[in-house]
């Protein structure tokens, strides 16, 4: 069983090893990858991410290695090591803890109904069985399927995503399901300008460099 004993990892450094998990990057494909997956919201500057990177590598964490190039500017791309995919195992499992007593939290302040108990497998799958005869009629009563003196009613609506998680953490299992669905007009996704994998049809060729800040060119 693993302790929880890891180095201290802020948000930023613990979204770079998440980012260079994938694949090696360089400064600016990070920069522009996190501004893409944040779609606006956060907008890393170079003296936020290179610091970061810079104290990533000195810990072990990421290895960088230049690349030099005939045209354009030298990058330096960064990828992960053996020592940084362990500690991030470590990083995820201790934001995961934390992120279970938020919800939990919230889940307890906010939702319209809560339950949680300890069944037998007998238990759980008459539970289970139940609760698709609910979701498959019109409207439900939640008292009907699980003990409650609360009186809380829903009422389904096409089309019903489901989403299932199957986890493990040392020797605990989970399964975490998910249901939802709209009432009134089921919203479209509005598209979001920049996103997606690849850089703008329009963007020249070298266009990335000539935007390149003075910190990146002054970097091997």
């Amino acid at each position: 069983m693993h302790r929880l004993k890891s180095m201290k990892i802020g948000t930023v450094q613990l979204w770079l090893l998440l980012l260079l998990s994938d694949k090696p990057m360089y400064g600016y494909e990070i920069i522009r990858e996190l501004e893409r997956r944040f779609s606006g919201y956060w907008s890393p500057k170079t003296g936020t991410i290179y610091p970061a990177l810079e104290k990533l590598e000195e810990n072990g964490l990421i290895v960088g290695k230049i690349e030099f190039r005939d045209h354009g500017l030298d990058r330096k791309h960064y990828a992960l090591t053996d020592k940084g995919h362990e500690e991030l195992k470590l990083v995820m499992a201790r934001w995961a803890k934390m992120t279970e007593m938020i919800d939990t939290y919230r889940e307890t302040h906010e939702a319209l109904f809560r339950f949680k108990k300890a069944l037998t497998k007998n238990e759980l799958a008459k539970i289970l069985a139940e609760f698709g005869k609910a979701i498959a009629s019109e409207t439900f009563e939640f008292s009907t399927i699980l003990p409650s003196k609360d009186e809380i009613k829903a009422k389904p609506t096409e089309p019903v995503s489901f989403k299932l998680l199957y986890a493990k953490e040392n020797h605990k299992h989970e399964i975490h399901m998910e249901l939802e669905w709209f009432t009134g007009h089921f919203p479209t996704a509005r598209p979001h300008k920049g996103s997606g994998d690849k850089l703008p049809t329009n963007a020249a060729p070298g266009e990335e460099e000539r935007s390149l800040p003075a910190e990146e060119a002054r970097r091997p």
